[in-house]
């Protein structure tokens, strides 16, 4: 399971809900075609988020840090009538709303709207958003991509948005994790809508605790006969200490020490 893949689609799904034309209506990696999902949403609009292709520039097993790009994809798709309130600082309220009609205009316009709704609040929401964008730190390419049906009785517009982009790196096995993630766990605890979600993730994080030297072996790869030969892990002689007594890990994010330990 990527957690960084997890991470995206957590961040984005809690970021658009109630902030858009589709309401609650966000669903994460549904995999129902269009039509099936439009009647049953009974022809409201609705969002769904899911990940895609994910490409690593690995060295040899070191998968964990290596340079990543994944695609985020997101498909708005609307099916009827989509009522808008004004807002009241606008004289809006109940007492005001915009019906835009179920016509190829209505549709392609209700689907302009979302569209801007969802940017948005990408770049200028709230914390949900700000995670996003420090997870998903750099978006190198973004691809919208134009549906429609007027068949079989069902009559929808649809939007696809494929954003490219670098990720953070995964977090190390067995530790509870720092940073961006840590982040994830708090926020996510504290919605009623993800905190149930929150024993699963550390599940996936941690799993059986790891000693930092096995930790940094998975970080570089390496097999168990040579990180001992570098003199980083315990030699499993009846006594005496790992040959290297420190070593420093520098990486763009972070620095490691890594202190010897005894050897059983």
């Amino acid at each position: 399971m990527s957690i960084i893949a997890y991470a995206i689609r957590t961040c984005l799904g809690a970021a658009l809900v109630d902030r858009t034309l589709a309401e609650g209506r966000v669903y994460d990696s549904a995999v129902q075609p269009i039509e099936e999902m439009v009647n049953k949403q009974g022809a409201k609009p609705f969002i769904v988020i899911s990940t895609d292709d994910e490409k690593l520039e690995v060295k040899g097993w070191a998968a964990l840090d290596a340079p990543r790009t994944i695609n985020i994809v997101i498909e708005v798709a609307v099916g009827g009538i989509v009522r808008v309130d004004l807002p009241v600082e606008e004289g809006g309220g109940q007492a005001l709303r915009l019906d835009i009609p179920h016509t190829d205009e209505g549709l392609e316009t209700a689907l302009n709207m979302i569209g801007r709704q969802i940017w948005r609040e990408i770049q200028v929401g709230g914390a949900w958003s700000d995670l996003l964008r420090e997870i998903a730190f750099w978006p190198k390419e973004i691809t919208i991509t134009r549906g429609a049906n007027a068949e079989q009785g069902i009559r929808y517009a649809a939007r696809q948005y494929v954003i490219q982009a670098d990720t953070i790196a995964e977090p190390d096995f067995g530790a509870a994790p720092d940073g961006p993630i840590a982040r994830l766990r708090g926020m996510m605890a504290a919605d009623s809508r993800l905190a149930a979600d929150v024993p699963l993730l550390e599940g996936m994080i941690v799993g059986e605790p790891l000693p930092e030297w096995r930790r940094r072996q998975a970080d570089l790869g390496l097999t168990d006969a040579s990180y001992r030969a570098l003199g980083l892990g315990p030699l499993f002689a009846p006594e005496g200490e790992p040959l290297a007594q420190r070593m420093t890990i520098e990486r763009p994010d972070r620095t490691t020490a890594l202190e010897a330990e005894p050897s059983p």
